[in-house]
């Protein structure tokens, strides 16, 4: 989505709080399409490789930017 402005724009990214190696990030949804946080994408790399459904309340990364 060239010209979409980054959700991360100013802030830590996910894939940096949570150390995502490169091959990880390289895959993920949420860094492949920054224009949004990670919690609003479906199979980021986090619930790929973990095998399960992410639940936001118990991530770091939501805890810091995505509650109200």
């Amino acid at each position: 989505m060239e010209g979409a402005r980054s959700y991360w724009e100013g802030k830590e990214p996910c894939w940096a709080i949570l150390d995502c190696s490169r091959y990880m990030r390289e895959k993920c949804v949420a860094w492949l399409h920054p224009e949004k946080p990670c919690w609003e994408h479906e199979n980021t790399a986090c619930e790929v490789i973990t095998g399960r459904r992410k639940e936001c309340r118990d991530c770091k990364v939501f805890w810091r930017y995505g509650r109200k």
